[in-house]
């Protein structure tokens, strides 16, 4: 439980693994990110249309997410016109040494890991908001420095997108596969050639089905009937 008046703040973990279970670091934001962005894609193909010059749009599934924040390093520990949570932090934080607290979260998110050959897997945790992936950009917008030059506060501007390891990608790739058996409730409004189809992603097995579950017609199967879709042979 956080307790009362204290902000839980953004955690990036990094791993060595997608399934994100060997860790190898991690980087806990002083301030909290004001908001983030999470973009969703579906891959969508332009195929032309039978008897026109127009085109049609093939589903072929949904892209990997995207994640993107800006986070604030701060050297001054005045921050003005800003809050976390709703919560006023003027003042309220430690001054951080800019240029340490960029390596940190370099190391963490973007430099290169030859136990892997790549940079690290990585977890953003924050209340329950949590994303697996890998940084695709990172951009530093350095806004103060004092009279040596030297940075006094710097936003890290992040993009991430999402990661699926290879044992779950494989296991949701079986679930829909057409060469496993699929079982599936006729329920009120189903048609039965666009279940065939939803399985198949082609119709024209729908006799082979009705054939395979004994039924006296396709066209008026009863609600609460089990269907079973064989594999493909």
């Amino acid at each position: 439980m956080i307790p009362l008046g204290k902000s839980e703040k953004m955690l990036i973990q990094a791993y060595t693994d997608a399934d994100c279970i060997k860790a190898v670091g991690e980087y806990e934001l002083s301030v909290n990110p004001e908001s983030f962005s999470n973009k969703y894609q579906l891959d969508l193909k332009e195929n032309p249309a039978i008897g026109s010059s127009g085109t049609t749009l093939k589903y072929n599934g949904q892209l990997p997410n995207e994640w993107g924040f800006d986070i604030l390093i701060d050297g001054t520990g005045i921050i003005k016109n800003t809050k976390v949570l709703g919560v006023s932090i003027l003042g309220a934080i430690t001054p951080l040494n800019v240029d340490d607290e960029v390596k940190k979260l370099t190391d963490v998110v973007l430099n290169y890991n030859s136990e892997i050959h790549r940079s690290n897997f990585l977890k953003i945790c924050w209340g329950s908001n949590i994303f697996k992936g890998s940084l695709i950009s990172l951009d530093l917008d350095y806004k103060l420095f004092d009279n040596t030059g030297k940075p006094l506060r710097v936003i890290a501007k992040l993009k991430l997108k999402e990661w699926i390891s290879d044992k779950l990608r494989i296991a949701e790739e079986k679930s829909s596969s057409p060469d496993i058996t699929h079982q599936r409730m006729i329920k009120a409004g189903d048609k039965f050639t666009l279940m065939v189809y939803d399985i198949y992603n082609d119709s024209k097995y729908y006799l082979d089905v009705a054939r395979a579950n004994k039924l006296d017609s396709f066209r008026k199967v009863p609600v609460g009937t089990e269907i079973i879709f064989p594999p493909l042979k």
